[in-house]
């Protein structure tokens, strides 16, 4: 963790940011808050608007509403500028498969101003990855590698990753995440993760984001959300009545068991299961897996209103 939540600069910062396709709303008035110093993790269902949300912080989309910041600069007027001190790894990055590692750097140190040629040379060894082969003969998580080593070499202020290891086997996953993390934490910079492997955002986010149809329903750091989810196993004497509470997320009944979910687990909540006659009460933590199930899968809870937010 980097201690991030203290500080009170955001480098990510947008306000009733929409982007609609036909009627189709991808995006639909998200405000991101993201905190200078920070890996924020921004998780979703597939089609959720994740790409559609860093396109537009990119300035690769116009935003049909709303206001973007990205490091104080506008992505739209000001995308040079911005564009200096802010790198972007998509799912997959085009690089010419013809090319040597060391000729794809070369290619890139004549296509940044800051381009730290030391640093590039320093990360091309930390990865391991071989000069002289093609990046046509480089597995994908190589190739993963060689694109954040491209990333990296400008001396980013915020690097914006697009789900990176999407394809990638869980070894090779595990080791790539921890080399973005260790290597930008290092220099204190902004990390901006979409993912939606959820395993992989819980081992390095400082701040989560899940978007849902569009919409931002979570924004806070993740031990919070972690500390505050619970899950309650609750027994009844017969069969598990039907229960109401405007915290719960998400609950199922197995005869005389009714597993819920709760946004927060207090003396109230626990005063309801008892008025509602339960014999016994277990509560455990949830993984950010189980959170972002209870939040975006079929509810049978009550309703997620409106966006959590610290």
């Amino acid at each position: 963790m980097t201690g991030c939540e203290a500080m009170s600069e955001f480098a990510i910062q947008t306000t009733g940011l929409c982007k609609r396709f036909g009627r189709l709303r991808a995006v639909d008035e998200v405000d991101l808050r993201v905190p200078a110093g920070c890996v924020y993790g921004y998780i979703g269902r597939n089609g959720a608007g994740k790409t559609t949300t860093i396109q537009m912080l990119m300035g690769f989309l116009q935003p049909t509403s709303g206001s973007v910041s990205v490091l104080g600069f506008d992505p739209m007027r000001q995308d040079v500028a911005m564009k200096r001190v802010v790198s972007y790894v998509p799912e997959r990055v085009e690089m010419y498969d013809w090319m040597k590692v060391r000729e794809t750097l070369w290619f890139g140190q004549h296509l940044h101003p800051r381009w730290d040629p030391d640093l590039a040379a320093h990360l091309i060894r930390r990865f391991e990855l071989p000069p002289e082969r093609r990046v046509g003969q480089l597995s994908r998580g190589m190739q993963g590698k060689l694109a954040l080593a491209l990333a990296l070499s400008s001396h980013p202020q915020l690097v914006l990753l697009d789900d990176p290891t999407q394809g990638l086997d869980a070894v090779v996953r595990r080791e790539f995440v921890e080399s973005i993390v260790g290597i930008l934490q290092e220099a204190g910079t902004t990390v901006f993760f979409s993912s939606h492997i959820i395993d992989d955002v819980e081992r390095v986010a400082d701040w989560i984001g899940i978007l849902h149809e569009g919409k931002l329903i979570v924004q806070e750091p993740l031990e919070q959300l972690k500390a505050s989810v619970k899950r309650v196993l609750a027994t009844f004497p017969d069969s598990a009545p039907a229960h109401a509470d405007g915290a719960i997320l998400r609950q199922d009944t197995d005869g005389r068991r009714r597993e819920i979910i709760y946004r927060t687990f207090g003396p109230e909540q626990e005063s309801g299961l008892h008025a509602a006659g339960v014999t016994d009460i277990e509560v455990s933590d949830c993984s950010l897996e189980d959170i972002f199930i209870a939040y975006v899968g079929p509810k049978r809870g009550v309703p997620v209103e409106g966006a959590r937010t610290s």
